[in-house]
């Protein structure tokens, strides 16, 4: 695996409820939690908020999962944060 790939990210989403959602705003918000906690990543950072740390591909993909969850729930948005925790070491030697 590139070493590039097994950068150190860590990402932070904050679920935008829906109030015209067919589901509840609180229920929008548990279903990115419910996806984020069977990533074995997210720790809650705050009501509506995530945070995965973890290597760049697992992140990636975990944030993806929750992004979808939350907006099938029906959040009208999820925003996000995305940092690269160290030297990636992509180019060069």
């Amino acid at each position: 695996m590139p070493g590039y790939e097994r950068a150190e990210v860590s990402a932070e989403l904050t679920v935008v409820p829906s109030e015209r959602a067919g589901k509840p705003p609180r229920e929008q918000v548990e279903a990115a939690k419910k996806a984020a906690g069977e990533t074995g990543l997210a720790h809650e950072a705050g009501p509506e908020t995530l945070v995965f740390a973890g290597g760049r591909r697992e992140v990636l993909e975990a944030t993806m999962e929750v992004i979808e969850a939350s907006l099938d729930a029906g959040a009208s948005a999820v925003e996000l944060k995305v940092e690269a925790e160290g030297e990636a070491g992509r180019f060069g030697g």
